[in-house]
């Protein structure tokens, strides 16, 4: 099979890729900040098809919840999208094209397939970035409920984000405390341009931080409980920094449960599962 184009829409990124079915890279297209409109993300994803060469498939990623068609239902963290689609309308019905929610395809990428032994284990994964996601494989198959919105791991409520007000409008949520707009907003960096946290004075950093890795101990220990998973993995920006030593250090489970781990594929684990998601039609 050849490679096809695997785009990664993130709250802060839009990553483009040629990955071939073997999950390797074949060649990056472009990294740039995720465009401040839908109509721009739909050009650009048009811009990097013609500069794949216009393959005969494309998988997208996407951290807004998405219908089939490439509309997006919701996206707190970009409400400007909310209602307006993201695929280029010209390549509609000529091309196969497959969208997913960025952290189940990071679930799909992380999840082994190499015997039928394996394939039937449990992958649960977390992304932290500007917001934060999850995916769950279950016997090579990716949860994704009634509406295509399951693993919504950012708005479980957990006791460290007690009193926080989410972007989604409730309190509580886990991407109240540990997401990177939270910790922007409670640091008074929301318009900073460039903003790295342990760049912060310690004294200034470690408080929001020590809550943020909490917050998200405690939402691993609820999915290690909920599905008794062979590997739990971390991804996003946030979730490969150092942050993720925060959070493995401070995740307490009874019952020989598996630490949390960085994501194997680490900043492609969404192009990834994506590509895989397209070629082996799993989601």
């Amino acid at each position: 099979m050849s490679a096809l184009l695997a785009v990664d829409l993130g709250g802060t990124f839009l990553r483009a890729a040629l990955v071939g079915p073997n999950d390797d890279i074949r060649r990056r297209i472009g990294t740039i900040p995720t465009p401040p409109r839908a109509t721009d993300c739909a050009r650009t994803i048009a811009d990097a098809w013609e500069a794949a060469g216009r393959p005969e498939r494309v998988a997208v990623a996407a951290a807004p919840h998405c219908d089939a068609a490439g509309r997006v239902v919701r996206w707190p963290n970009r409400p400007a999208y909310e209602g307006e689609a993201i695929l280029p309308p010209d390549l509609l019905g000529r091309i196969d094209i497959r969208i997913l929610d960025d952290a189940a395809a990071a679930a799909l990428a992380a999840h082994p397939m190499g015997t039928p032994d394996t394939a039937r284990e449990t992958t649960v994964a977390i992304a932290i970035g500007t917001g934060i996601g999850g995916g769950a494989v279950v016997d090579s198959r990716l949860l994704t409920g009634r509406s295509g919105a399951a693993m919504a791991v950012g708005h479980i409520k957990v006791p460290a984000a007690s009193g926080l007000v989410c972007a989604c409008g409730e309190v509580g949520c886990l991407q109240a405390a540990a997401s990177g707009r939270a910790l922007r907003r409670m640091l008074g960096k929301s318009d900073a341009e460039a903003f790295d946290i342990f760049a912060l004075p310690a004294s200034i950093r470690d408080p929001v931080l020590d809550r943020a890795a909490d917050a998200v101990a405690e939402a691993l220990a609820i999915l290690a409980r909920v599905f008794d998973p062979h590997r739990l993995t971390i991804c996003g920006g946030l979730g490969l920094s150092p942050f993720f030593d925060l959070c493995a250090k401070r995740f307490t489970t009874s019952g020989g449960l598996p630490p949390p781990v960085r994501h194997p594929h680490g900043v492609d684990a969404a192009l990834i599962g994506a590509a895989r998601a397209a070629f082996r039609s799993l989601a």
